[in-house]
């Protein structure tokens, strides 16, 4: 956590990034629906608005960061259409997949079993090297395919009219 500015709060703002931009690159590129992908990626972490001292399962890395949280989230967004839910699936679906990879892990099974499932790597998902590395990616997917927006204000006014047409 030291390694970033800010201490932990540099670490949940880094985190946060790190789950909308994948989310954003796998909505854009897979369903054409990118911000749908990042409300997707960053649903389960609303768990972080939660107040302390709730206990298990409403804590970070709790009850929203499992598979029963993501369908049934998903299911409210199918009134949006196949495409959105879709993006929406896969954006939450990358958070939980992102989050394994930390020594805490993510409970994906809540509630047939309280377990934690992680990724035993040598890093964690959100340490510097790694979230750079998965910036990299994702910018250079978007870059590649012409999905990342030379003017973000001009992009969301377009995206916005697509929408409602």
């Amino acid at each position: 956590m030291s390694s970033y500015p800010g201490g932990y709060a540099g670490l949940v703002a880094v985190a946060l990034a790190t789950h909308a931009i994948v989310g954003y690159t796998l909505g854009a590129l897979l369903l054409d629906r990118p911000l749908v992908g990042v409300v997707g990626a960053l649903a389960a972490d609303v768990d972080l608005l939660l107040p302390d001292g709730l206990g298990w399962p409403l804590v970070h890395r709790g009850v929203t960061h499992t598979l029963v949280a993501g369908g049934i989230s998903t299911a409210a967004v199918l009134s949006r259409g196949g495409r959105a839910a879709s993006a929406f699936a896969v954006g939450y679906a990358s958070q939980l997949l992102v989050d394994t990879t930390t020594p805490k892990g993510v409970p994906w099974l809540y509630p047939l079993t309280d377990t934690n499932v992680y990724v035993d790597l040598p890093t964690t998902g959100h340490s510097p090297a790694p979230t750079l590395a998965l910036w990299a990616c994702c910018l250079g997917l978007l870059w590649y395919y012409g999905e990342l927006p030379r003017n973000p204000v001009a992009w969301l006014e377009a995206y916005s009219r697509r929408r409602r047409a």
